[in-house]
């Protein structure tokens, strides 16, 4: 029960983190886009480094982008493998911790179908 507790926690924050990093990415293409004029809305001056990123405005644009979506994916993905043979699981990774080998799947599968007796349904 604990451990179970401890997932929902270590997924809810990692959600969080993914959110977090979504509206970091998508506030600093705006900023780019928007060039010397953010900061002087903002009331701020135009740091140095800034200069240097509007030069390169695409390439840092498209790198905040993947960098930006490689974080989100890396923090949403739960690693999950299952198969199901007609409905029914036969394994799962997040159950057993680890992925199985190819006979081993195989084996699994003519298991459940009885060795080419059953018909498979996709």
């Amino acid at each position: 029960r604990a451990k179970q507790w401890y997932q929902r926690r270590v997924r809810a924050l990692r959600k969080l983190i993914a959110s977090a990093v979504f509206y970091t990415k998508m506030a600093a293409i705006l900023i780019l886009l928007t060039g010397d004029r953010f900061f002087s809305l903002a009331g701020l001056a135009v740091p140095e480094w800034y200069a240097g990123v509007q030069e390169n405005k695409m390439m840092t644009m498209v790198g905040l982008f993947f960098m930006g979506n490689m974080v989100e994916s890396s923090m949403l993905s739960s690693g999950a493998f299952e198969i199901e043979v007609n409905g029914v699981q036969v394994w799962s990774k997040m159950e057993t911790g680890y992925l199985p080998s190819l006979e081993h799947l195989i084996t699994l599968v003519e298991d459940k179908l009885g060795r080419g007796q059953a018909e498979f349904r996709p």
